[in-house]
């Protein structure tokens, strides 16, 4: 068996035990007789029962993780769809992890600045992914309100989910985004048709995600996708002409498509980034530049 597939098989064998005997009554021990090994080799993959658990964390916040990206970068489905989705994947990922949830529910834990930092990461791409969904569902009226409605969407789906996590309760999940949608809508239409008052100012927003969206690798990089937000947004402000604000949106997707290749082409990425430098608005000059930093960092 390959080193990261045992890994799994004792993280998996360690949810289980921690999830029957909680954190604190369940030793080395206990997990090495369950999975029916040595001490010792479980020592070889982990050098604590803190350190099992850190990776417990890590395994499932970074699948989690995964799986939001790979919808957020869908081009198969319409953004109505990917909200959809972000509804119903958020209660399919609690069926398939509710051991893991058991583990946090049952006992309080001090999380450490890279946990902190994985949350934080995992909460911001979710944000932004929202954002981007709604700008392209309600158009440029909806504009001047996506930041709120993506938190005010959030906070939807995290406020029905207390009600399974806490009290058990079952919802029909697709009856459920129906429901959800469908207040979205009235609400947007509401808050474009009473010119509603804006609660989060995109650039209190953007510090934020920027801030917050940054892996918990020892590298400490931004998330690629966080920063080339924070330049769309620039450009739907700027008053560019619209053939080359075109331009520019179709830079940044081929930018952020290359990257997330296995083997990106660099001779295309500095072409993309050179379109960027070139740019005669003022205020994209630091985040063109930190984003080279980055991609040179990566690269």
């Amino acid at each position: 068996m390959k080193v990261e597939g045992k890994k799994q098989q004792i993280l998996e064998g360690a949810i289980k035990s921690f999830s029957e005997k909680g954190y604190r009554g369940t030793s080395i021990q206990d997990i090495a007789d369950a999975l029916g090994i040595s001490k010792g080799s479980l020592y070889f993959y982990f050098k604590s029962k803190e350190d099992l658990l850190l990776s417990i964390f890590k395994y499932y916040i970074e699948s989690m993780g995964k799986k939001s990206q790979e919808l957020s970068q869908s081009t198969e489905l319409s953004s109505r769809d990917k909200l959809r989705k972000q509804i119903t994947m958020s209660y399919e990922l609690y069926d398939q992890h509710k051991s893991f949830i058991n583990i946090i529910m049952q006992e309080r834990f001090d999380l450490n600045e890279e946990l902190h930092g994985l949350i934080l990461t995992l909460r911001a791409n979710s944000l932004l992914a929202t954002r981007i969904a709604i700008r392209e569902q309600y158009g440029p009226d909806a504009e001047p309100y996506a930041n709120d409605a993506s938190i005010l969407f959030n906070a939807f789906i995290e406020g029905y989910m207390g009600f399974v996590i806490m009290e058990g309760k079952r919802f029909d999940i697709e009856r459920l985004a129906s429901f959800i949608l469908e207040r979205m809508d009235q609400m947007i239409a509401g808050m474009i048709g009473s010119q509603a008052d804006i609660m989060m100012e995109t650039e209190v927003f953007e510090q934020w995600s920027c801030m917050a969206a940054k892996t918990a690798d020892s590298g400490g990089k931004p998330d690629i996708h966080a920063e080339l937000e924070v330049i769309r947004t620039i450009i739907d402000k700027s008053e560019l002409s619209a053939e080359m604000a075109s331009e520019m949106y179709a830079s940044l997707q081929l930018l952020g498509e290359e990257i997330d290749k296995e083997k990106p082409q660099l001779v295309l990425i500095k072409g993309m980034l050179s379109l960027l430098k070139n740019s005669k608005i003022v205020e994209l000059k630091k985040p063109v530049f930190k984003l080279e930093a980055i991609i040179g960092e990566m690269f």
